[in-house]
């Protein structure tokens, strides 16, 4: 009883912290706005800081990615030293796990054939496709479908069917471990070693570079604690970004902005969406948490629990290419954005477990318990309150101050905020440098002014933020604090023929 009422009171913390932070500014602002009016300008300064800093790993990660695309990983594997800490390469089997729910075949059939393209044999490839129970019909036959074109060219092609099992939610985590257990009765089958075996979870929509497959072998298998590690590709959600609108651009960019800025930075690395585990790995961890919306990152925190601290994400500067969020029209397209948005931001759901946890791992060292638990929870304060700060709170002192407006600070207080703002741009416009490198080839058809769209774009920056980052961040947060816990949304995945 008394620690179901301690996980309770974690659960209402984040909100409790984020409300706090949003509704005192207001108040402080009638009677001490002089004190809001330097709070605001000490965090833009911060947040400046912050934007350089993260522009200079924007173009650290983009140097990266480009470096690794050049690389020959095949070869590189090839030439592995035969020793004791390295796996023989040409043992390694790669498996991928395409976890489908409500999509349709158009968005299936490309991410099949990106395997086909890959450059690691085929052979050595098997693919699992995951599907639910309560999608049977639909499952069926994209199953059908994807059996008769592609079924031939891997060493093995499972379909699995995950039925409804009472309490599990109702997530990719559940499907994605009733197919690891499928898959392991597969290998164990064949007498393959559950550590030759790597492990790829994906999304339906996720297209897997060529060059991925070969770039994880070469990572994996020069890697002496493998076993405890994750490996993560750089999703780029660029699919269909040239038919997508503005703001689902935006965003699309900013998330994978995001992954590479922080696979410059591996001690931060957490898994998310498509990731790689080893089978062995996944079989100790007992594969996915069946309990939450958000598994991706959840693995990470079971890993590193599991393994006493010793779990680490290796990242990969090689890309999977994914949907941005495109529906039938513009509104159910910013529906569905908001909805994508506030289901990712609903990892503050882990905030308990790795509280919880870190008190009892006395073996992982203090502070690195410390500094795990205090980058969760400025996560999750940063993305809720973060937009608003800079947006709205700045005047809030000028308006509701009584007397503030005649006072020097309050005189100055407009210019300040508009030359710290106006400096962040270095930062934005670097990530509209890089967003044009990162563009896939215009569709024929398409005319020069969308191409002149992709530029002007980030002018919505502000908006966005509040809008896909602020207010969807406040809604799960509130959610998880009231006890209204959320499942698992499936964004629609609306497929793009060229």
């Amino acid at each position: 009883m008394k620690k179901r009422k301690f996980i309770r009171f974690l659960e209402i913390v984040p909100g409790a912290v984020t409300w706090s932070a949003l509704v005192l500014p207001i108040i402080f602002s009638f009677f001490w706005p002089a004190a809001v009016a330097t709070f605001v300008i000490t965090f833009d300064l911060y947040w400046l800081y912050k934007s350089i800093l993260m522009g200079y790993h924007l173009v650290s990660g983009y140097y990266n990615l480009k470096r690794d695309l050049k690389v020959d990983w095949q070869e590189k594997c090839q030439n592995v030293p035969k020793d004791n800490l390295n796996l023989d390469c040409r043992k390694i089997y790669q498996a991928v796990i395409f976890a489908t729910y409500k999509e349709e075949i158009d968005t299936l059939v490309p991410s099949f054939q990106a395997l086909v393209d890959s450059d690691f044999p085929q052979n050595r490839i098997i693919v699992v496709l995951a599907t639910e129970k309560r999608d049977f019909q639909r499952a069926r036959e994209n199953a059908e479908i994807l059996k008769t074109k592609f079924g031939d060219n891997f060493f093995k092609f499972l379909v699995t069917i995950h039925p409804d099992i009472p309490g599990e939610v109702k997530a990719k985590g559940a499907n994605v471990k009733w197919a690891a257990k499928a898959l392991q009765k597969f290998v164990e089958s064949k007498n393959i070693p559950l550590e030759d075996i790597v492990v790829t979870t994906c999304d339906a929509d996720s297209r897997l570079h060529r060059k991925y497959l070969s770039c994880l072998t070469y990572k994996y298998v020069t890697n002496p604690n493998r076993e405890h590690r994750s490996f993560q590709p750089i999703p780029l959600y660029s699919n269909n970004i040239w038919q997508a609108p503005g703001f689902s651009r935006v965003i699309a960019f900013g998330n994978s902005f995001w992954q590479l800025i922080e696979a410059t930075r591996p001690w931060r690395l957490i898994n998310f969406s498509t990731h790689a585990m080893s089978l062995k790995t996944l079989v100790e961890i007992d594969f996915w948490d069946t309990s939450v919306v958000n598994e991706d990152s959840r693995q990470f925190w079971r890993a590193y629990f599991r393994f006493e601290g010793d779990h680490e994400v290796v990242p990969l500067f090689v890309p999977v290419y994914m949907d941005a969020v495109l529906a039938g029209n513009f509104w159910q397209t910013f529906r569905n954005q908001y909805l994508q948005k506030k289901r990712w931001y609903y990892g503050v759901e882990h905030f308990p477990y790795v509280v919880t946890e870190s008190l009892k791992s006395k073996k992982i060292p203090l502070l690195d318990r410390l500094i795990k638990n205090y980058r969760l929870f400025e996560a999750n304060y940063s993305l809720a309150t973060s937009s608003i700060y800079i947006a709205v709170v700045a005047w809030l002192p000028l308006l509701f101050g009584p007397g503030f407006q005649d006072t020097v600070l309050a005189q100055n207080l407009p210019t300040v905020i508009k030359i710290l703002a106006g400096l962040t741009w270095i930062g934005l416009l670097t990530s509209m440098a890089i967003s044009i490198l990162l563009l896939p080839p215009m569709p024929s058809g398409y005319r020069r002014h969308r191409f002149l769209s992709m530029i002007y774009q980030w002018i919505l920056i502000p908006f966005t933020a509040i809008l896909f980052s602020s207010l969807p961040a406040i809604d799960a947060q509130t959610r998880f604090m009231l006890g209204k816990y959320m499942t698992f949304y499936v964004t629609e995945k609306k497929a793009v023929t060229q």
